[in-house]
């Protein structure tokens, strides 16, 4: 390394280090809001720096919104920005749900508390709609809305409505702006219909989700795209899917099962024994691909399984929820969390 591209990267150094100094002494409130910040050449002192290195730590702080400059008077602090986020579930507990969703949710508020961001949550309480807490209830949300578990069309245009960027765990919603993560369903299906073709089936049965919200039951539209994968990895052989063969949910399966046995079952995770009684119902001899997160790989046995990681869901859903809660974001993204097939282990 030349001397030359060695001093760069000590300037670069020292220009971090004392950004990040000034931000701390910003947010503590050493330089309170709508205060004067010390002129360039009293922070050249300070630090030992040259007045270009400070000039360029000052242009850090007023790209990050954190301070402003008046023109003839100097550099003043700016109010922090809210660092408030509101959190929306459809759990009807005041804690995260023993779930993917709740796991997320965990995680999330773990890292907010580390960075000293407030969480204000609202879960469903038994006079709230069967689709998410009343709209009502939420007077000052936060700089950001965050959902989870909830994919009411409908209920989250009216959250959208609260003019806030939203960020939506779970479902990719299509009436309203927000950013969202969801796992690749379409993938999803495709695989587990290629892997029960490979294994010779030709009759393959495919069980949807429908969530259950204080006895109101709502389909759930990523189940729609596995379904839609599934078709497709069936057509590429030829094999269509008859409709007597497409079940909303696992009671559906159990209670009217075909008049003829299926060899081959798409489903989502759930309780081992109601897996048990869908292959009796619908095929004593079928082949089964459930499709969840990766909890299901620490079981001792089980079938086949397409499933997402959940510490790929939480770094996504951190990572756009910083860049929501950042001044200059604009826009929102759909940001889809791909997935994998494992084998069967018994």
């Amino acid at each position: 390394m030349s001397e030359q591209e060695a001093n760069r990267d000590r300037e670069k150094a020292s220009q971090e280090e004392i950004y990040r100094i000034l931000r701390q002494d910003i947010e503590d409130g050493t330089y309170p809001a709508s205060s004067r910040l010390p002129s360039v050449r009293t922070l050249a002192k300070r630090f030992n720096a040259s007045p270009n290195t400070i000039s360029k730590v000052v242009s850090r702080l007023m790209e990050s919104g954190l301070c402003t400059a008046r023109r003839g008077v100097g550099l003043f602090v700016r109010s922090l920005p809210n660092r408030k986020i509101t959190v929306v579930t459809t759990s009807s507990s005041d804690k995260p749900a023993d779930d993917l969703y709740g796991f997320i949710e965990s995680r999330v508020a773990e890292r907010c508390k580390i960075e000293g961001i407030e969480i204000e949550r609202y879960h469903a309480l038994p006079q709230d709609p069967p689709y998410g807490p009343d709209i009502d209830r939420i007077q000052k949300p936060g700089r950001i809305i965050v959902c989870f578990g909830v994919s009411h069309e409908p209920y989250l245009k009216q959250l959208a409505d609260l003019r806030r960027p939203m960020l939506v765990i779970g479902c990719a919603p299509n009436r309203a702006s927000t950013s969202s993560v969801v796992v690749n369903s379409f993938r999803a299906g495709y695989l587990a219909g290629r892997h029960l073709i490979k294994r010779g089936c030709r009759r393959i049965a495919y069980i949807g989700r429908r969530r259950e919200v204080r006895g109101v039951s709502l389909p759930e539209a990523e189940s729609l795209k596995e379904l839609a994968g599934l078709q497709c990895a069936c057509m590429e052989d030829g094999l269509p899917i008859a409709h007597d063969l497409i079940f909303a949910d696992v009671a559906q399966a159990i209670n009217r099962p075909p008049p003829e046995p299926v060899d081959g079952i798409v489903m989502p995770d759930g309780d081992p024994v109601t897996g048990i009684q869908v292959v009796k119902a619908l095929g004593q001899r079928a082949e089964r691909v459930i499709i969840g997160d990766d909890r299901i790989l620490e079981r001792q046995r089980r079938p086949a399984a397409v499933v997402v990681k959940r510490d790929d869901m939480v770094d996504i859903a951190l990572g756009e929820m910083h860049r929501l809660l950042d001044e200059a974001a604009k826009g929102f993204r759909a940001l889809v969390v791909d997935c994998e097939l494992h084998e069967a282990v018994m």
